[in-house]
């Protein structure tokens, strides 16, 4: 590894740089002068826990990054990716393996956080950030998980290529059926899951499809996507420590629990999409993801249910809207992430939010748990805007069991 140091080339560098959009002159003046421009041969490996007063940024070549030596991403320099830091989270295990040779732009980190406190105000990307309060000694780490997302310095999961090409399909009006199918059959799992929700109960027809292009044509797009990002889903990481995947089965198992409630409410609802419900349903809480994978390498957090319910209560819903509208799913149902559990939203029109609040408060019914701190449905307004006087969604959900059951039981393999 070389070093070396060059002012005004530095200076250039840093411009380009999304953290210091806001920084003025001054600050970048006192980065450039303690920082240096580091080079890794194809190959070499480096770690975060050697480099943990320095600040990384790519500006040259692709790196591969990794959690305890797992891929988990990669990085390619002149990407929107490379202007944000290369380590976003700060934790033990992390490092970076040159895939070409890499160049690295390395800043102090005493001197990053010095200047980077003084100009930003407390919304970062969509993530708006409270503060946790605590009175035991865990207060600096959830401190030092709150500047993280404030900071920026938290890799969100990216969207698999198969469900980023169906997500952008089914928002284009023009969409071949035929090329869709094509998308789909290439993973054998979500092609195999899709012709099995077109002969099950939900939409089978006269007689049984058995291409994933009749399956796509029976139970349409929104419903294709809806399968896609299921299985997309509950395969979005593999946590390590036992309490992480019985915390990420949960979360897995609650997401298709709201789901299908969702799907049979707006099933019975004017103006409603039975298969956006479902979707909106399943994404709600989508912001628990990231958290996880956070709380997977932390040994602390993952071993502190009560730490980790703060840290999901605080960043949740908005580290969910900021994953989604990234991923780029519509306004919509970023909305639903971030409002799900907002029980006293204001608005004068019916929309999937509602319908994912009404399926929450009934998921108990279908072996689910009510969200804590939830209020009575009749304190909520969601029950006038959706006109369900007419409705009662306990005897609703009593007599769908069967079709919530069998949503679940697809779904859930």
């Amino acid at each position: 590894m070389s070093t070396s140091n060059d002012l005004l080339e530095t200076l250039k560098l840093l411009l380009d740089l999304r953290d210091l959009d806001e920084m003025g002159d001054v600050a970048l003046l006192d980065l450039a002068r303690d920082a240096r421009i580091e080079t890794l041969r194809r190959g070499e490996l480096l770690s975060l826990d050697d480099h943990r007063d320095r600040h990384l940024y790519l500006i040259g070549g692709e790196v591969e990054l990794q959690a305890e030596g797992r891929s988990m991403q990669r990085v390619q320099a002149g990407t929107e990716r490379a202007r944000t830091a290369l380590f976003r989270v700060r934790t033990h295990g992390l490092a970076a393996r040159a895939l070409d040779n890499a160049t690295l732009l390395s800043l102090e980190q005493a001197t990053f956080e010095r200047h980077a406190a003084g100009i930003r105000d407390r919304q970062v990307s969509g993530i708006s950030v409270q503060e946790i309060e605590s009175d035991d000694l865990n207060s600096d780490l959830l401190e030092e998980i709150r500047q993280a997302f404030y900071h920026r310095e938290v890799d969100l999961p990216t969207l698999p290529e198969l469900a980023m090409r169906i997500n952008h399909a089914v928002q284009n009006q023009n969409a071949d059926l035929k090329s869709i199918a094509a998308i789909v059959a290439a993973d054998p799992v979500i092609a195999a899951r899709t012709v099995q929700v077109a002969n099950s109960a939900m939409y089978a027809g006269v007689s049984r499809v058995e291409s994933v292009q009749q399956a796509i044509t029976r139970i349409g797009l929104l419903a294709t996507r809806a399968i896609v990002i299921t299985v997309v889903v509950k395969n979005l990481f593999a946590p390590v420590t036992p309490v992480i995947k019985h915390r990420m089965h949960g979360y897995y198992q609650h997401s298709l629990r709201v789901a299908a409630l969702s799907h049979v409410i707006a099933g019975r609802l004017k103006g409603f999409d039975p298969d956006r419900a479902f979707l909106a349903g399943l994404i709600h809480d989508i912001g628990t993801v990231p958290l996880l994978i956070l709380a997977d390498r932390h040994e602390v957090l993952n071993n502190n249910a009560v730490l980790l319910d703060t840290v999901i209560a605080q960043l949740g819903s908005t580290v969910g809207e900021t994953l989604l509208r990234q991923w780029g799913f519509e306004s919509e149902f970023a909305d639903v992430a971030l409002h799900a559990e907002d029980w006293m939203r204001d608005g004068d029109t019916a929309d999937y939010c509602d319908i994912v609040q009404i399926a929450q408060l009934h998921c108990q019914l279908v072996g689910g748990r009510k969200p804590p701190g939830a209020p009575p449905m009749s304190d909520l307004a969601v029950f006038t805007r959706l006109d369900m006087q007419g409705i009662d969604p306990l005897r609703l959900v009593m007599q769908a069991q069967q079709e919530i059951r069998e949503i679940i039981s697809l779904l859930a393999a």
